[in-house]
C-alpha cells in the first residue's frame, strides 16, 4: 500500500533515473517540466527512506498549499510559519506563531522522520542552538521530587505566564501543592500534583471543566518562548545593548535630533530594565545577537543526511534577496519600532549563508 503512488512514476525513465542520482549522493539536482500539482506526489516517492524531508518554498501561500497536498500522503507533514518582518517585534499574533514553530522544532528533536514545509523567510532567522534548545526542555515523571520555588523561577525563565488560573497558552499557576502548565507544544494543558516535594500524579485537564482528562508517566515540558536565556546572558545582552544604544543616542544629539534621541533613550531604558528585572521575556528575537555571541538557522535543526528541496529557485532567490533587503529598512529605522539593531546582517542571516556546506542535500524543483 505504501508504495502505490509510485507504481505510475515507476514506469517514467526520468523518475528511476532521478532516484539513480540521488542514491549515488549527487546534487544539487534538478528537475523541470513539472506542475505545482504534481511536485507534492514526486517529492513523497522520491527516495521514500529519508528520514527528514525539508521543503522551502517562495511564500507563505503556497507553503500552505504544499502542506496541504501533503496530507494526502502521509500524517508526519508541519508547516513552519516565517516571523513577519514588519511586526518582527509586535505579539499580533499572541503566541500562536510561536507555538506553531516551537512544535515543529519538537517534532524534529523528537520523532525520527516527517516531512517539514517552510519558506525561504524562516531560513533566515537567527535561532538558538539545537543543544541549547534542548537544554531547556524539562521532563518531569512521576515520583520524582519538585522544589516549586525553583520551578517558579524556571518557568518565568522559559516565558511562561504566572497566573491565578491557567486559561491559556504559555500560562502556569500554583495552588497549594498542585502546579497547572499549559505548554504551547500541547494541545491541553497540564496538571501535576505533587505529595509534599514528590510527584503524585501527571494528568492532562480540560481547561474549562477542569476535569482531567488522561494519566501521564512522564511530560516533557518545552520553553514558551523560542528564546531562552540565562542571567548572565541577559546581563551581558542588556549591557551591549544600552552601550550601542548610547553611541546612537550620542549621534542623534550631535546632529541636532534631540527629540528623536530623547525618545531612543527612553526606549532603550525600558527595555534594558526589563531585561535585567527578568519580566521582558518575550520579544527579543530581533536582538539575538546581542545575547549569544553564536546563532544558526532553521536548516541547522536538520542533520546533513537530510533532503532538502527548493522549490522554484529562480523565485527563492528574488525572495531572498527583497527580504534581505526589506531587513535593511528595518534596520535602519530600527529604533522608531522600539528597538535596537546592530545591522542587517545580525538582524536576519544572509541567504548564502543558509546553504553553508549543504549543496549535496538540495533538489531542486
Amino acid at each position: 500500500m505504501s508504495r502505490v503512488f509510485a507504481n505510475p512514476l515507476t514506469e517514467l525513465i526520468e523518475y528511476e533515473e532521478l532516484n539513480r542520482q540521488l542514491e549515488q549522493g549527487q546534487g544539487p539536482v534538478q528537475v523541470s517540466g513539472c506542475m505545482d500539482s504534481q511536485k507534492v506526489h514526486l517529492i513523497q516517492e522520491t527516495v521514500p527512506d529519508a528520514a527528514w524531508k525539508l521543503i522551502v518554498t517562495y511564500d507563505d501561500s503556497r507553503a500552505r498549499e504544499i502542506y496541504e497536498d501533503f496530507g494526502c500522503f502521509r500524517q508526519d507533514v508541519w508547516l513552519y510559519p516565517a516571523k513577519d518582518l514588519l511586526f518582527y517585534s509586535a505579539d499580533i499574533h499572541g503566541n500562536l506563531m510561536a507555538r506553531q514553530r516551537l512544535q515543529v522544532l519538537r517534532h524534529r528533536m523528537e520523532d525520527a522522520s516527517g516531512v517539514v514545509v517552510t519558506t525561504i523567510d524562516g531560513l533566515m532567522d537567527h535561532l538558538l542552538l539545537p543543544k541549547q534548545l534542548a537544554d531547556q526542555v524539562i521532563v518531569v515523571k512521576a515520583g520524582q521530587e519538585l522544589e516549586l520555588d525553583e520551578w517558579k523561577e524556571r518557568l518565568a525563565q522559559m516565558g511562561y505566564e504566572r497566573t491565578g488560573q491557567v486559561d491559556g497558552m504559555g500560562q502556569f499557576s500554583i495552588r497549594g501543592g498542585i502546579l497547572d502548565i499549559f505548554p504551547l507544544t500541547e494541545e491541553q494543558p497540564i496538571r501535576i500534583e505533587l505529595w509534599d516535594t514528590e510527584v503524585d500524579s501527571i494528568r492532562f485537564f480540560d481547561l474549562e471543566s477542569q476535569r482531567s482528562i488522561e494519566q501521564l508517566e512522564e511530560i516533557a515540558i518545552y520553553p514558551a518562548s523560542e528564546i531562552v536565556l540565562t542571567r548572565e546572558q541577559r546581563k551581558e545582552g542588556a549591557q551591549k545593548i544600552e552601550k550601542e544604544a548610547g553611541i546612537s543616542v550620542e549621534k542623534l544629539r550631535k546632529q541636532m535630533r534631540t527629540e528623536e534621541a530623547h525618545r531612543l533613550l527612553g526606549i532603550t531604558q525600558e527595555l534594558v530594565e526589563g531585561i535585567r528585572e527578568g519580566w521582558k521575556v518575550n520579544g527579543l528575537d530581533s536582538c539575538l545577537s546581542y545575547f549569544c555571541e553564536e546563532t544558526v538557522s532553521f536548516l541547522d535543526y536538520f542533520k546533513e543526511d537530510s533532503m532538502i528541496i527548493l522549490d522554484e529557485p529562480a523565485r527563492l532567490r528574488k525572495r531572498a534577496r527583497r527580504w534581505k533587503w526589506n531587513s535593511g529598512r528595518v534596520c535602519r529605522t530600527g529604533w522608531k519600532r522600539d528597538i535596537c539593531f546592530r545591522d542587517r546582517q545580525t538582524f536576519c542571516i544572509r541567504p548564502k549563508n543558509c546553504w553553508r556546506g549543504r549543496s549535496g542535500a538540495i533538489r531542486c524543483i
